[in-house]
């Protein structure tokens, strides 16, 4: 039921009316059925007794406590009497005294205060001066009596209205609000007070007090004054928002200061506007509730939010104006109906479901793409209790216009994801189940992808590597994603190698099952050229081996892998990749460990290896910006992704190109709202831009199921490609990092000194008469200086990307770097890529 309000006439176009005083005010306010029913309760009081007294006292009394109870519930009966606030019938009752003192006033100032001259004794005037005589004789003596009335009376009603608001605090103006339980008795306490006073014996002047008080309050009560409105069908609407903004929200202390309202649009009872922060703060950062103070509208009225391609320094404001009509609890279409923040939308579909509740959201053809659709705006727009709301709400992208939010009270992945070794088993796809999503389905994780139309002798179908990376922080459970795939691979026959960069205490009960287990930076650089070495020995077999097509035609020389024929599939993980391969690392083997897995990345997918990378800097561009950088990026950007405990924040910055998501992730917390940890728990790239929320399945000893497995390994061939840091690792198994690292550096300076190699030098000798003179390369860059050309391609081979940087670190001018990639552009010695040079060929001397 809608709430009634109070309809006022247009008084714009018409003429101002005369107020009414004396005899006709007193006859005009005669017609007040309040005072007509205070009259009736003050002589029933009087007249009645016995039990008649009785009935009237037990029944006034049962209207009053009803009243109260539904004074202190908001509802459609607020058509009952008291819906004006006190301090609004206390100025109401004491305009007309003030009206006499300011007439008392005015008299005594048009006084003549002036003493009339006195005679002497000689018969002279005498001036007769008294105490205030200068006082009253003053020119500007109205002017300051004015002042000095106008300073006591703002004082008095500043004191009044504080003493009434530590009293009775919750009394501001507002039909959403629920009375106090005092503010009620004083409004309906005298119903039940006045009968009462008939059991008392009273003398005839008694009577008539209690029949003078009951009239008056009945009058009072009865004709109440309308909640105030605001004007919001002009500019005089905008200017009052605009104020209420700079008093509440924008002030020193306040949430957003020094913020402003821009684009501001009042149509109706409906207010957007942008909320733009001059400060360091974001513009996203004020609530709901501070605005709903400010502009006296309740909190699901107001909506804050920021689309993606909207700065964090700006953001969208829409507030209701109009009266609520649906409460907390009524239908969701209707209220999203009533204050729908995506102009034109709909939700329908609405149903309960085992954790929460479910519906959908139909967006206009035009105006609203699905990736403008943020959580925290649903919740607001529904009023959503609680202050995980957000994170409660699941969204999921039906079609372009379509989306299914999921608000879940209880998280279902919270009891965790056993290990199932049959979900692990490598289906036709080359997909593997590693856990279950928010919605109860199956997490897939690619393996391998199949290469249609191709297969080897045996009739298995050719496949190629994939490349994964995950990211998070300590804790999150990367780990327990990195256990459930090595088993995965175990169960499919995979070559597991792991370079773990915590030296070790990550896979501390791994170290006697995995093929090759490294833990220095040293080792990281070995197994990447290692597995890089495989590769070359594969496809240098693979070229000489038969093959099939669709058609059964034998064909000779495979671009393809086949799992089995000869080789198993590979994969080599590099845990804490970021810190190892960073840029700017103080370790020599940080650009031998980028350059690796590089090549890795870009050759051996053909070969059946593939690379995993787990990081926990959410952000790739911290291992460079070379061409290696640039193609591991590429590589960790094209298969599987995993978003472990991240905040937006670090997704934007995560430079993952196409892959990031459409959506804006809510930060996964540390613990589920039962205290679990939520360890495990991330967001899984559906192959797109879609992250949905999965769990990873989890086993308390994950080695002692790895070691029930077969274990796979290297052929020999492939194992003398992978070199000699492969062949000893049982030697250096157990060793910490930094014993491993000197282990590894003897052996291969003990490797290069034993190898045996005859070194025979076929470049002819100078004639010994003649002697030249030694020459530095300096003088001769001072002889013959490089070109421009030249200058700029070492520089751009350097890692410089961009013409400003080629130019700092050339020293020359902008026009002559861009004519100068320009022309090595169309000689093709260098390619630009988004706007970025790269070498395409070596630039002739």
């Amino acid at each position: 039921m809608a709430t009634p309000t109070i309809t006022k006439p247009d008084t714009k176009n018409e003429a101002p009316q005369q107020e009414l005083t004396g005899l006709r005010a007193r006859i005009n306010g005669s017609h007040n059925p309040g005072l007509y029913l205070g009259v009736g309760v003050g002589a029933a009081s009087g007249y009645l007794t016995g039990e008649p007294l009785l009935l009237t006292v037990a029944g006034t009394t049962t209207i009053a406590a009803s009243w109260a109870a539904l004074g202190m519930l908001p509802g459609p009966w607020r058509w009952l009497p008291g819906q004006g606030e006190p301090w609004e019938w206390l100025c109401r009752s004491s305009s007309r005294s003030y009206r006499r003192k300011v007439r008392r006033m005015r008299s005594r100032l048009a006084q003549d205060h002036t003493h009339s001259p006195a005679v002497g004794s000689n018969g002279l005037l005498v001036p007769v001066v008294g105490i205030a005589d200068g006082w009253r004789q003053r020119d500007d003596r109205a002017t300051l009596v004015r002042q000095a009335t106008v300073e006591a009376h703002r004082v008095r009603c500043a004191a009044l209205r504080k003493a009434w608001a530590q009293a009775l605090p919750d009394w501001n103006s507002g039909w959403w609000r629920r009375y106090t339980p005092t503010e009620m008795a004083l409004r309906a306490g005298p119903l039940a007070a006045i009968p009462a006073s008939g059991f008392v014996e009273l003398p005839w002047w008694g009577r008539l007090t209690v029949l003078t008080v009951s009239t008056g309050w009945g009058a009072q009560v009865w004709h109440r004054p309308a909640p105030a409105s605001l004007d919001t069908a002009g500019p005089e609407g905008i200017d009052w928002y605009v104020a209420r903004w700079a008093e509440w929200i924008a002030c020193e202390r306040g949430p957003l200061p020094a913020s402003k309202l821009a684009s501001i649009d009042l149509d109706g009872d409906k207010l957007t506007a942008i909320i733009i922060s001059t400060t360091a703060k974001p513009a996203l950062g004020v609530d709901q509730d501070s605005i709903s103070i400010a502009f006296g509208v309740p909190p699901r009225a107001v909506n804050v939010y920021r689309p993606d391609d909207m700065a964090a320094s700006r953001a969208k404001l829409t507030v209701r104006l109009k009266p609520l009509t649906k409460r907390v609890g009524d239908d969701l279409p209707d209220v999203w109906q009533e204050y729908n923040p995506y102009e034109g939308s709909e939700l329908y579909g609405v149903e309960e479901t085992d954790t929460g509740r479910k519906f959908t959201i139909l967006l206009p053809r035009k105006g609203t793409p699905v990736t403008a659709v943020q959580p925290r705006t649903i919740a607001q727009a529904l009023d959503m209790p609680g202050e995980e709301a957000v994170s409660r709400l699941h969204l999921r992208a039906l079609d372009s216009r379509r989306i299914e939010v999921n608000e879940m009270s209880s998280n279902p992945l919270q009891d965790g994801v056993p290990l199932d070794l049959d979900a692990l088993v490598m289906d036709a796809d080359g997909y593997v189940t590693v856990g279950l999503d928010i919605y109860g389905r199956p997490v897939r994780w690619r393996l391998m992808i199949p290469n249609t139309g191709k297969s080897g002798l045996s009739g298995a179908p050719g496949m190629s590597a994939v490349h994964s990376f995950a990211s998070g922080t300590t804790g999150a459970g990367k780990t327990s994603l990195e256990e459930a795939l090595l088993i995965a691979q175990a169960v499919n026959g995979f070559v597991s190698w792991v370079a773990d960069g915590k030296g070790g205490v990550g896979y501390a009960s791994w170290v006697d099952d995995l093929d090759w287990l490294v833990k220095s930076p040293l080792g990281f650089a070995l197994m990447a050229q290692g597995a890089s070495g495989v590769g070359r020995h594969r496809f240098a077999v693979q070229m000489r081996m038969q093959w099939r097509d669709a058609d059964g035609d034998l064909e000779t020389g495979r671009s393809f892998f086949v799992p089995g024929e000869p080789f198993a599939p590979m994969s080599a993980t590099f845990d804490e990749f970021n810190e190892m391969a960073k840029e700017g690392s103080r370790d020599k083997n940080a650009t031998a460990v980028l350059k690796g897995v590089s090549h890795l990345g870009r050759q051996t997918r053909a070969a059946g290896i593939g690379a995993r990378a787990h990081v926990q800097l959410p952000n790739l561009d911290a291992i460079g910006s070379n061409a290696d950088a640039n193609a591991v990026r590429d590589m960790l950007q094209s298969g599987n992704i995993a978003l472990f405990r991240t905040a937006r924040a670090d997704v934007d910055t995560m430079s993952l190109g196409s892959r990031t998501p459409e959506f804006r992730l809510e930060a996964i917390p540390e613990t589920f709202p039962n205290g679990s940890g939520t360890g495990g728990l991330c967001y899984v790239a559906d192959g797109a831009a879609q992250y949905t929320q999965s769990r990873v399945m989890y086993h308390h000893n994950a080695a002692k199921v790895f070691r029930t497995l077969p274990r796979t390994t290297l052929t020999d061939g492939e194992a003398d490609a992978a070199g000699i840091a492969y062949l000893r690792r049982d030697e250096y198994r157990h060793m910490d990092a930094s014993e491993e690292e000197a282990f590894l550096t003897d052996l291969l300076n003990s490797s290069k000194k034993s190898s045996g190699a005859v070194v025979i030098d076929m470049k002819p000798t100078a004639p010994a008469a003649v002697e030249t003179a030694d020459v530095e390369d300096d003088d001769l860059d001072e002889l013959v200086p490089p070109t421009r050309s030249q200058l700029v391609w070492h520089a751009v081979d350097g890692g410089a990307r961009r013409n400003k940087q080629i130019a700092e670190v050339t020293d020359l001018k902008p026009a002559n770097v861009a004519n100068a990639t320009a022309r090595l552009e169309r000689l093709g010695k260098l390619a630009q890529i988004n706007r970025d040079w790269h070498t395409a060929e070596l630039l002739d001397a």
